[in-house]
């Protein structure tokens, strides 16, 4: 073609040779090259450092906790002497307690048999002195009631009639009753009746145990 235009050989060498990014050129792309090293003359102090620290923790945490076992132990040693001192003087007060309850029992129990005796001694006078010379006892049943059931024994009846009236004759006596009298009888013609035993029950007055 006459009017044709011819291409430019500068086209085609730019088509061939396109135009490269000088930053991409510089991007290793090969797996495997790059070298990691671990410096250990400049790491070895810090390194050491760091184990001292950890060391010293350690040996503080252990120390602590044996200190805390040791101070416990010496607490709970302590506890228990304080215990067994409380228990030692518990049973002492016990100890005490108990005699002092027993002493305290003997001695109301005295206490009883003085008051017993002196009440006793009482109405052992007080019958004495209403009692006929001629009366003889031989038992009675009765205690600090005041009611009482005698054994005795006169020469005959009337002495038996005697003694009621005088025991009837004290302001103390509430009741007199015989409740039987039985004469003993003997061989003899001229003195055939050797006495007569009777029972006589008395109600007094408890006033007489006070005197």
């Amino acid at each position: 073609m006459l009017f044709g235009r011819h291409p430019s050989p500068r086209t085609d060498n730019n088509k061939k040779n396109p135009p490269q990014n000088p930053k991409i050129l510089e991007v290793n792309l090969i797996k495997g090259e790059v070298k990691v090293t671990f410096d250990w003359n400049k790491n070895l102090s810090v390194i050491l450092i760091v184990v001292f620290i950890v060391g010293l923790l350690v040996a503080e945490v252990y120390y602590g906790l044996d200190w805390w076992g040791t101070q416990e132990l010496a607490n709970t040693q302590l506890l228990n002497d304080k215990v067994a001192a409380l228990n030692q003087q518990i049973t002492q007060i016990k100890s005490q307690t108990d005699a002092a309850v027993t002493y305290q029992a003997k001695t109301a129990a005295v206490g009883k048999l003085l008051a017993n005796h002196i009440y006793w001694t009482n109405f052992f006078k007080w019958i004495e002195k209403d009692t006929l010379s001629s009366i003889k006892y031989g038992n009675f049943q009765g205690d600090l009631s005041g009611t009482y059931n005698l054994a005795a024994t006169a020469n005959n009846y009337a002495e038996v009639s005697w003694q009621t009236k005088a025991f009837l004759n004290d302001p103390l006596v509430k009741k007199v009753q015989v409740l039987s009298a039985n004469a003993a009888t003997s061989k003899d013609k001229n003195n055939p009746i050797t006495g007569v035993g009777f029972n006589i029950a008395l109600q007094i007055d408890t006033n007489i145990f006070k005197k």
